[in-house]
């Protein structure tokens, strides 16, 4: 008979969690499907200072196969990890939608999934992309994300760090395009399922946003004769 799949779920907040995230953790604890530790560690910022202390007690503890990080505004389907471990990838994203303004002011749902491209400097030489079914990426979000033990293993420490490159800490990047870059620096491939659609519960949100992705949704209904 096999073993439990073994998974340390990081769940860093700033000491409140919504309802959803409740049910997921009752769900995925009574089913007996899985070993698992919850690591809800509150509080500590920046948030990429509590990914990286996450990775440091999932190593220290040493017992897991795998973690999965989770952000306290993203609520993934409550059989994603199913669907995570089937996927049987090093480092796999859900997808995680955001909103994006372009120059021209048009606003777009994106998808937070990258892949490297050196002619755009636009996004610090990536580029959105948008596609279906499990797809290998260059920047995967962390914020549900499962990844394996040998990857935690070989980043090393500090892996989750935000950087900048400029004198002022203004142009850089995020943790999750360090630690992506830092997982292909080390020889693993990053993926995302675009099956799993997670809620992303944005801090933040404009009235005006909302309208205009509602028209370019009727705009697009018209198009095709809907």
């Amino acid at each position: 008979m096999d073993a439990k799949p073994s998974i340390f779920v990081a769940a860093p907040n700033l000491g409140t969690l919504r309802v959803e995230h409740t049910n997921n953790l009752m769900s995925w604890f009574l089913s007996g499907k899985y070993r698992m530790r919850w690591s809800c560690l509150k509080n500590v910022q920046p948030g990429y200072a509590a990914r990286n202390q996450c990775h440091r007690d999932f190593l220290e503890d040493g017992s897991f196969d795998y973690m999965l990080c989770l952000d306290a505004d993203t609520i993934p389907p409550v059989d994603v990890i199913d669907r995570l471990l089937d996927d049987d990838k090093d480092m796999v994203s859900a997808t995680v939608q955001t909103l994006k303004e372009s120059k021209e002011g048009e606003i777009n749902l994106i998808p937070v999934a990258f892949r490297w491209d050196e002619s755009d400097k636009e996004d610090i030489g990536y580029h959105i992309h948008a596609d279906k079914g499990l797809v290998e990426v260059d920047m995967g979000t962390l914020a549900c994300c499962l990844i394996k033990k040998k990857v935690l293993e070989k980043v090393g420490p500090g892996a989750f760090t935000n950087w900048y490159d400029d004198e002022w800490n203004i142009k850089g990047k995020t943790g999750d395009f360090c630690f992506s870059e830092r997982v292909r620096e080390v020889g693993f491939h990053i993926w995302n399922d675009y099956r799993i659609l997670c809620d992303h519960f944005l801090k933040e949100i404009s009235t005006k946003q909302i309208n205009a992705l509602m028209l370019q949704a009727q705009e697009a209904g018209s198009a095709k004769g809907n």
